[in-house]
C-alpha cells in the first residue's frame, strides 16, 4: 500500500511542477509583452485579440485539468480502495499502449509548443502566428482521432 502512495503523491508532484511551469509561462510572456521586450502588434485588431484568447484559454484549459488530476488523486488517496482502483486504471498496460500509440504526451507538448510560438509569432508576421496556430490545432484533432480510434480497436 506504501508503494501505490508514494506513486502517487509522485504524479501529484509532477503535476504541480507542469502546473507552475505552465503558469509562470503564460505570466511571463505576457509581462514581457507589457513591458514591450517582446514584439507586438500595435494594431490591437481581431487577428491578434483570438490569438491572445486562445493561448490563454489554452493555457487555462492545461492548467484546470492538471488540478481536476491532482484533486482527483488526493480525493482517491483517501480510501484505500479508491487508491488501489484508481492506481490500477492508471498503471493499466491497455491505457498506457493507447496513450502510447496516439501519441499523447508527444502530442500534448508538441501542440502546446506551437501555441507558444504561435503566441510569440503575432509580433513578427501575423500569418506565420495562424499557420502555428492552425497546426496546434490539427495537432489536438489528431490526438482525440488517434485515441478514440484505438480505445475502440484494441
Amino acid at each position: 500500500m506504501d508503494k501505490i502512495k508514494v506513486a502517487l503523491e509522485k504524479k501529484i508532484k509532477t503535476y504541480r511542477l507542469l502546473l507552475v511551469i505552465i503558469g509562470c509561462t503564460m505570466s511571463g510572456i505576457r509581462i514581457f509583452f507589457v513591458f514591450d521586450i517582446l514584439p507586438e502588434n500595435n494594431v490591437q485588431n481581431f487577428m491578434t485579440g483570438s490569438i491572445d484568447g486562445f493561448f490563454i484559454g489554452f493555457n487555462l484549459a492545461l492548467l484546470l485539468s492538471l488540478l481536476f488530476l491532482i484533486f482527483k488523486i488526493k480525493k482517491s488517496m483517501k480510501d484505500e480502495k479508491m487508491m488501489k482502483k484508481y492506481y490500477t486504471f492508471i498503471n493499466d498496460e491497455r491505457n498506457i499502449l493507447i496513450k502510447t500509440k496516439s501519441g499523447m504526451p508527444v502530442n500534448i507538448v508538441n501542440s502546446y509548443l506551437m501555441v507558444l510560438a504561435s503566441y510569440l509569432f503575432q509580433g513578427i508576421n501575423i500569418y506565420i502566428s495562424f499557420t502555428c496556430l492552425a497546426i496546434a490545432i490539427l495537432m489536438i484533432f489528431q490526438l482525440f482521432i488517434l485515441k478514440l480510434y484505438y480505445m475502440k480497436t484494441m
